[in-house]
């Protein structure tokens, strides 16, 4: 099975109103097939090949039905698994700026922080261990995490503008825009430096201080700097993070539509021994967060044992009223609202959101990877779960587990 991405392209025609949808296919004989067909209908416009390590897959234009599609596709011998949009609403779960920057970082030391002194003393993180922020890119040249970025010493070491290590990507030297197809990870949204900042800032008296001390954070760029995503984008970045060697993906984006081509994607992830973090949501337009046991949040919602779902909590370790909630759905709660980080432009920001409580426990997640290098994503999330503080009993209903403690993880 190839350990690489390839794109490749057929253009058919062209139509004024077409729809885009992520077609898997059985096998790659009938990816072929389709990709060579002379016999397919005039209402599909363009079609082109996503082969990945996980299956076959295929995006095609067209102005029929996602049913009409399949049975088009069947018709002319095609083995197909399903056919779904290539549009997706997920988007980066919202954070909330806010007017003045705190001047610490409450959610590592504060009296509902994770206790991270207490957990350095034993475990700092591990160089050698990969971490992967998958999210609107990473700032590549901030200062506070530039010394903690995965680095593929294949391109490093290569010739610019070529793929020397032969994966589909050129010069993807601290990961890929999964989006755009490209090798440059450059975060021009904020978000991404963020989380990455709240994971993996360096330790060196300048800036702040991440969960990890050491790391290599890769940096899997699924959205636009404007916020826009694809299934084809996720499932190519999380391919992307399984093939080079993540042991954890922190993912503070999310949404309420499910996708099949993202559930195998995040399947295989876990079949990798890969824990897969993500944020609970941020509740609804009003800024309430909701029970999403009752109305579930993706890919925090599916049912998968390497899932560990994030929701916030403020420094005074109740509930974020904007965090989602759930006593079967949301595993842990964690420090979200006014979270100081990294931002882009070589910056610092303080925003609040899950998505600033998601990166707390990759970090955490991370220091237990490193305490204990043979854990699998199963071992990882059960030691977190194992060694949380307990809500209070008003929010006792909110979370199957309780509060993020990072000695606790890691068994102290």
């Amino acid at each position: 099975m190839k350990k690489f991405l390839f794109m490749g392209a057929l253009l058919l025609s062209s139509a004024t109103y077409s729809k885009s949808f992520f077609v898997k296919l059985n096998n790659y004989k009938s990816l072929d097939n389709l990709t060579t067909s002379k016999n397919l209908s005039k209402d599909i416009f363009s079609l082109r090949a996503v082969k990945t390590s996980l299956a076959p897959f295929a995006v095609i234009d067209s102005s029929l039905s996602a049913d009409e599609l399949k049975a088009e596709l069947e018709k002319n011998n095609l083995s197909v698994a399903f056919v779904e949009s290539n549009e997706i609403d997920a988007k980066m779960i919202d954070y909330k700026p806010v007017d003045a920057k705190y001047s610490t970082q409450w959610g590592l030391n504060g009296n509902y922080g994770i206790n991270s002194e207490t957990a350095w003393n034993s475990q700092r993180g591990d160089k050698d261990l990969v971490l992967a922020v998958v999210d609107s890119g990473i700032d590549i040249l901030h200062p506070d995490l530039k010394d903690n970025l995965w680095v593929n010493e294949a391109e490093l070491n290569g010739e610019e503008g070529v793929d020397d290590d032969g994966n589909g990507f050129i010069d993807d030297i601290h990961g890929i825009n999964a989006f755009d197809n490209n090798g440059n990870p450059m975060d021009g949204n904020g978000h991404g430096t963020h989380c990455a900042g709240v994971i993996g800032a360096s330790h060196d008296e300048v800036g702040i201080a991440g969960v990890m001390a050491n790391v290599k954070m890769m940096g899997v760029k699924i959205f636009t700097d404007a916020g826009k995503t694809s299934v084809e984008a996720i499932v190519r970045g999380i391919d992307y993070a399984v093939q080079n060697g993540a042991k954890v993906m922190s993912n503070s984006w999310g949404g309420s539509q499910a996708s099949e081509g993202i559930k195998e994607a995040i399947r295989a992830a876990g079949e990798a021994g890969i824990l897969f973090v993500a944020a609970a949501g941020n509740g609804n337009f009003l800024g309430w967060g909701y029970d999403t046991d009752n109305k579930k949040v993706y890919p925090a919602g599916y049912d998968m044992d390497h899932i560990l779902a994030v929701g916030s909590i403020t420094s005074s370790g109740a509930r974020s009223t904007f965090s989602n909630y759930g006593k079967k759905s949301v595993d842990i709660f964690a420090p979200g609202s006014n979270i100081y980080s990294t931002y882009k432009g070589q910056s610092y920001k303080s925003l609040s959101g899950t998505s600033m409580a998601t990166p707390h426990v990759s970090g955490v997640a991370g220091l237990v990877a490193s305490e204990y290098p043979g854990a699998d994503a199963i071992e990882i999330k059960r030691r977190i779960l194992n060694g949380v503080r307990k809500m209070s009993a008003f929010e006792n209903n909110s979370v199957s587990g309780g509060i993020l403690d990072a000695p606790g993880s890691l068994g102290l």
